[in-house]
């Protein structure tokens, strides 16, 4: 629901920092460009000295732009500060000179911060469309303090933050203002070469920290469709020929793992040390298509995922972190321009891509002895698949773009030692956990007038010569599509439709049509039925949009999708479920001028429904949200929605099917104003259903700047909740009270969950930085009664012990006075047991990063890694155990050295 902030995020998005100025200028008067927004590139016949300071003569001969006009706040005013861009250009790069005047040159905001890292400070930016497709745009920014961000504008609304470019750029401060001169090696941008004239489209920006003011030489205007589209034009390049960029960038590395472990097993090693090298190299095979490929990739300088508690059926989703799947990951998007969607699947996730090995046990039963003579086993396997190589293409020919990337991974095998009573070694041997597994994708989208067309393709391919691997893995998986996109006035239609085919053993096929996503074993379904000799699964989905996306105030959506039940992107994408057509529609009114105690405001309202293939409905909801920022930057947002009865079609994990219960929620939120030395915003969120259940979330945040090198983020959450049904498990157990011969219980749980997010960020220069994490976090969940379903499409489940049945503790605990199992009997007097679901669980995630690029794309990092973990059956918080014993848990701690070298 936040894309009705998209174009304005978009609009400083072509502004991902800015700066401005007054005073007078350090160069010669020159001729100024101010309505055409056209300007005339300089070509260069002398060198340029790269300090910031615009005192060659060419800069004196360049045309200027200037007269630069407000996003923010007060949006098509004139700038309040003079600034003014130049651009010259030779047979080896493109060079920007931008002069920001400022009136009160003692409070240009000089705030330090690692590259890339996107905090606020005065900065000066130039992007430039280089194929000027009016879609396209490599962003290039620099602060008053010299710390650099680039980035990647596509699909003229979208950025590419992880798009890195070698460049560099020089800033100096005198009495009239600052100054921003960049070198940006053609190597760096794509375009089509050519001996004659050229022309790109262009634009430069500026942020005046102190007053939040952004504006732009083209004006931006927040309320038309796109961004790129809207830049000026830079004209007179001449001569510009392809540059035949290599740049071969090698590493070394060594980890060092220290952990907990049992000194009586073969595998342990206290100190583990683990050497690599690998090696990057990317390619300009053309002016307009690059290879960048990795050999045996070191991604140990990545943050952890945060830890957390899944109790539902479904996969949690993890953002890519590893630099080489992140950058330049725009070229194979086939995500629809919408506002909002459903359960929509992802076609391409890359972090199946050297995930964690499948095969979780890999033992055989022989290898563990005889009740006569048992045997201790010891097992040792890897916690990821090795990413042997990948390789990525991407590029431009004529009117089509297009991406091909290629990984592939080596076999992983777990290993396995079995001692007997007198130490002897008995059995030693190792199993398949991993099967070596290509991963292909291939993408391109063609501009036909105004309409794009594009398709997608993947592919998996696995060995499956191993059974136990061929019985729980498929050995291939293609999925493939076609999106489309086009304008028409204020309106911009988008869709697409993919189909995919899984192929596989027949059991690897009968997992896949019990996999939560589709739940083929629900024994009311009147359209699934599980099949057990398949050795194969087939599906389609799609959606289409269609969007009011200008408009002075007003912008409108309309929402369809559909995926049939057997449709499955998950061997290389990332889908929740299948078996889904839902649509839904958005009215959303914008302010972004000025008006009353607001700098801007807006609002929505929004409502939508689902259904499964049987007819069943399975989401409804109506709900809306308003926002608005203070003229003293402060802000707030509210939301809301609620949703009627429906149909739960995976609450049973593939049994019967239940009523979701009616509910509502709202969340609200407020920041200050992120200039200050200390800023920080709130958050709560309320939400209750008819049966009884509630959550109620806070979270704070807060950062300090006590210098311009130092940041502080603080960022506590404490959520609660009381669920009246939440799964437990499934017996196979007939009787009067069983439903499809199956008895499906559910507990009531009381959740807590506390965590406390810390960052330290320490910026020594603007290539020397250290960077600090720590997350503690404390969850429980206390079940405090029992439920059975005891026939379809129930809503209010009988309780064990009332009224129903009863409850027994059994195996009490003298001190926690918590059971160890349960033993539940309906009222028909048949029985189950199971142990007590109840849990505590703490975890404490540390690490802290040293990165220094000690020459431009050259970095050493120096990383160290700390994890501890708890757990507790009781489903109580104390404070001495869990929050203090944090600390005491046993520690995972990993060291990591990596040197990387560039080349080019």
């Amino acid at each position: 629901m936040r894309l009705s902030l998209l174009l304005a995020a978009a609009a400083t998005l072509a502004a991902p920092a800015l700066a401005q100025s007054s005073a007078p200028a350090p160069v010669p008067d020159a001729p100024t460009v101010a309505d055409a927004r056209s300007l005339a590139a300089h070509s260069l016949d002398a060198d340029i000295a790269l300090d910031g300071r615009l005192d060659e003569a060419a800069w004196a001969d360049a045309e200027v732009a200037t007269d630069f006009i407000q996003l923010r706040p007060n949006t098509g005013a004139p700038a309040s500060e003079t600034t003014e861009a130049r651009v010259l250009y030779d047979g080896r790069a493109v060079y920007v000179g931008m002069r920001m005047h400022d009136r009160q040159p003692d409070r240009i905001d000089t705030q330090l911060g690692r590259r890339d890292s996107g905090f606020e400070s005065d900065w000066a930016l130039v992007a430039f469309d280089s194929y000027d497709d009016d879609r396209t745009a490599f962003v290039f920014q620099v602060s008053a303090s010299g710390v650099l961000f680039d980035a990647l504008l596509f699909d003229d609304v979208n950025e590419d933050e992880s798009w890195d470019a070698i460049w560099d750029a020089a800033v100096s401060r005198d009495e009239g203002g600052w100054t921003a001169e960049f070198r940006i090696p053609l190597s760096q941008l794509r375009f089509a070469a050519s001996e004659g004239d050229q022309r790109w489209g262009v634009e430069f920006s500026r942020k005046h920290f102190r007053t939040n003011e952004q504006t732009f030489w083209a004006p931006i205007d927040p309320e038309t469709n796109g961004v790129v589209s809207q830049f000026g034009e830079l004209t007179s390049l001449r001569g510009l020929r392809a540059q035949r960029q290599l740049e071969v960038v090698p590493y070394v590395a060594s980890a060092l793992t220290r952990a907990p472990g049992d000194a009586a097993d073969p595998f342990f090693a206290e100190n583990d040390v683990a050497p690599r090298v690998g090696l990057d190299v990317k390619y300009g095979i053309t002016s307009d298509v690059t290879l960048t490929a990795t050999v045996n990739p070191d991604f140990g300088q990545v943050e952890a995922d945060p830890a957390q508690v899944n109790l539902g059926g479904f996969e949690l989703f993890f953002q890519e972190r590893r630099p080489f799947f992140v950058e330049g990951l725009d070229v194979f998007s086939m995500d629809p321009r919408r506002y909002f969607s459903t359960n929509r699947p992802d076609l391409l996730y890359t972090r199946r891509i050297g995930r964690s090995p499948q095969r979780g046990s890999f033992v055989p039963d022989e290898a563990s002895g005889t009740d006569e003579a048992p045997l201790t086993v010891y097992t040792d396997a890897p916690q990821q698949s090795t990413i042997l190589g990948a390789a990525k293409l991407s590029g431009r020919a004529g009117r089509f773009s297009f991406g091909v990337l290629n990984a592939v991974t080596g076999s992983e095998y777990g290993r396995f030692r079995a001692i007997d009573g007198d130490g002897v070694l008995r059995v030693d041997d190792r199993a398949l956990v991993e099967p070596a597994t290509n991963y292909a994708v291939g993408r391109t989208r063609g501009t036909f007038g105004r309409t794009i067309v594009g398709g997608l393709a993947t592919s998996v391919v696995r060995s499956t010569s191993d059974p136990a691997i061929a019985d729980l893995l498929p050995g291939t998986a293609t999925v493939a599509g076609l999106d489309i996109e086009h304008p028409f006035g204020d309106w911009v239609m988008s869709g697409q439709v993919a189909g995919s085919v899984v192929s596989g053993s027949a059991a690897s096929i009968v997992r896949l049509q019990r996999a939560f996503p589709r739940v083929y074993q629900r024994p009311d379904a009147g359209h699934l039925t599980l099949d057990s000799t398949r050795t194969s699964l087939a599906g389609l989905t799609g959606e289409v949009n269609v969007l009011k996306t200008s408009g002075e105030h007003w912008l409108a959506g309309f929402h369809g999708n559909v995926t049939t039940p057997g449709f499955d992107s998950n061997e290389l994408g990332f889908q929740s479920r299948a078996d889904e057509v839902g649509g839904g529609t958005v009215l959303i009114y914008n302010q972004n001028q000025p008006q009353g105690l607001f700098q801007r405001w807006g609002g929505n309202v929004f409502a939508g429904v689902g259904w499964n293939f049987d007819g069943d409905r399975t989401n409804t909801f109506v709900g809306g949200n308003a926002n608005g920022t203070f003229k003293n930057f402060w802000g707030f947002g509210v939301n809301g929605n609620g949703g009627l009865r429906t149909v739960d079609d995976r609450g049973t994990r593939g049994g019967p099917l239940m009523t979701d219960p009616a509910g509502g929620q709202i969340n609200l939120n407020a920041w200050t104003d992120d200039r200050k030395a200390v800023s920080g915003f709130a958050w709560t969120g309320l939400r209750r259903d008819e049966l009884g259940g509630w959550f109620h979330g806070v979270e704070v945040g807060a950062e300090i700047r006590p210098s311009s090198s130092v940041s502080v983020e603080i960022g506590p959450e404490l959520d609660r909740s009381h669920r009246e049904r939440q799964y437990v498990r499934a017996f196979d157990a007939p009787g009067l009270d069983a439903t499809f011969g199956r008895r499906y219980v559910f507990g009531v749980i009381d959740q807590t969950s506390l965590a406390l997010a810390t960052r330290v960020n320490w910026t020594f220069t603007p290539t020397l930085s250290l960077q600090t994490y720590v997350r503690p976090f404390v969850a429980r969940g206390r079940y405090t009664a029992f439920r059975q379903l005891t026939e379809p499409g129930q809503l209010d489940l009988p309780v064990y012990g009332d009224g129903f049945g009863s409850v027994e503790g059994l195996d009490v605990d003298a001190e926690t006075g918590q059971p160890a199992r349960y033993r539940v009997t309906g009222a028909d007097g048949g029985s189950v047991e199971f142990a007590n679901p109840s849990f505590t669980v703490r975890s404490l995630q540390g690490n802290a990063v040293l990165r220094w690029e000690y020459r431009p794309g050259s970095a050493l990092f120096l990383v160290w890694q700390q994890q501890r973990n708890g757990f507790s059956p009781d489903g109580r918080v104390e404070f001495d155990r869990d929050v203090t014993g944090l600390f005491r848990d046993e520690s995972t701690n990993v060291f990591l050295l990596k040197l990387s070298y560039w080349l080019g």
